[in-house]
């Protein structure tokens, strides 16, 4: 996210200061809407053979998951009747039990570990039509449990609401390590939070590969903001630019084998498509118009939204992926608009805007139709689209105490949720794809 000062240049350095499944027999699927929450219980797995924390770990983290989609109510389970912890056929339930909580769905199952080899069967019951509407069969090892429970919630997801959820996916994002800013990735419920650079400088504006294995971004590593690309798993970093100007807000192609961003050769900033070793293969925007940043594919990468300051203001436009008919989006009540994300279906495009007494989200149509704000209050930025289409990750002063967190919330504005605490500054997420 990048500010513009009075005389309409960017404060570019703003932020100094293996598993497998089976399917069960399914019935219909009925969909919710927003409006009233699906109520579901957890219970504990039972144990059939070896000793492992799995039986209590896979429904802690698959009702975390449920809670965080706003969708479903997790019935406390201080108020559990029946007792699930003796292993028996999975049609052996009293359904009596839990209907009296109110419950319209409950996940029971058996879970088995030989050494490093976990075996988990799992079912969703139709407490109101009592039977089984759903089961998977998970095998892996001791360290796939998460993956294990994020599968089957995205499996209730599909059922109840149509659409398999993003539960297992991963957000990057910059925060302040001491004086520094460096690169993390944790998991979308904030889970599984690993550091991924220590350059100590400042890490920022990351964006993903389409497979999901690397990220694009700007490092002053060097004492001048260029683009480097590292791998997620390994961490190894190659350079990407080495210039006198600032390289930022890069974007993968649709192939991974180039990239689009900011270049400021002179003091205005252009966007170009540059190769992985740094040349620039095609200028999009000339730099003569102003200032240009903020680059992003449309889904079929066919277009490019972006921002600039073109006609006096920052506002966002959109123009062909060749750089062809470039035209402005961005009609709301705000003289500043900026830092603009496509949706995965190509129906809308989030953005930011000053209003309310701080930075505030916005979506619209891609023509810039039917604008919405979904935040009021406090400084919310970075907008970022899960891979689903459903959510946004943004960076957020709305929680508690000092600082900026990666919050989340509907694409309509509800169920908003802080997925980092840690207050020191974390902001810039960009939301991976789907895992394999």
């Amino acid at each position: 996210m990048f500010r513009y000062s009075s005389k309409l240049t960017f404060l570019f350095l703003l932020a100094t200061l293996s598993i497998s499944f089976c399917a069960y027999a399914q019935t219909d699927i009925f969909v919710r809407g927003s409006g009233k929450l699906i109520p579901i219980s957890l219970p504990q797995l039972c144990l059939e053979q070896g000793q492992t924390s799995a039986a209590k770990d896979i429904p802690a983290i698959i009702a975390k998951d449920l809670d965080l989609s706003g969708y479903f109510k997790v019935i406390d389970p201080q108020s559990y009747v029946e007792s699930t912890t003796k292993c028996g056929s999975p049609e052996n339930v009293v359904y009596s039990d839990w209907s009296i909580l109110g419950t319209e769905g409950v996940v029971r199952g058996k879970v088995s570990f030989d050494g490093e080899f976990i075996r988990a069967q799992l079912y969703l019951h139709d407490v109101g039509k009592q039977l089984i509407v759903l089961g998977k069969e998970y095998q892996g090892d001791s360290s796939q449990i998460s993956k294990i429970a994020h599968k089957f919630a995205n499996e209730i997801m599909k059922f109840f609401t149509g659409e398999y959820g993003v539960f297992g996916s991963q957000i990057a994002f910059s925060s302040k390590v001491g004086r520094f800013k460096e690169l993390f990735v944790m998991d979308m419920d904030g889970s599984n939070m690993r550091q991924l650079t220590n350059d100590r400088s400042l890490s920022l504006s990351s964006s993903w590969d389409p497979a999901g294995k690397r990220l694009v971004f700007t490092s002053y590593r060097n004492r001048q903001p260029d683009l480097f690309i590292i791998d997620v798993a390994t961490k190894a970093v190659k350079q990407v630019t080495n210039t006198n100007g600032t390289d930022i807000g890069a974007k993968f192609s649709a192939d991974g084998n180039s990239i689009i961003a900011a270049i400021s050769p002179n003091q205005n900033s252009e966007l170009a498509q540059l190769s992985l070793s740094g040349a620039v293969l095609r200028h999009l925007t000339p730099s003569s118009r102003g200032i240009d940043v903020s680059p992003e594919f449309s889904p079929d990468f066919s277009q490019i939204v972006f921002c600039s300051d073109r006609a006096g203001g920052p506002q966002i436009y959109v123009m062909g992926a060749d750089g062809s008919a470039p035209h402005r989006i961005s009609f709301v009540k705000s003289n500043y608009c900026t830092s603009p994300a496509w949706a995965p279906k190509g129906d809308k495009i989030a953005y930011v805007c000053r209003g309310d007494g701080g930075f505030q989200l916005f979506v619209s149509a891609p023509d810039g139709s039917n604008p919405r704000q979904l935040t009021s209050g406090g400084d919310n930025e970075d907008p970022s689209w899960s891979p689903d289409g459903r959510y946004i990750a943004f960076s957020s002063t709305q929680g508690p105490g000092a600082g900026t967190s990666i919050a989340l919330i509907r694409d309509d504005g509800s169920n908003f949720r802080e997925i980092t605490t840690s207050r020191l500054g974390d902001g810039e997420p960009s939301w991976g794809p789907m895992p394999e």
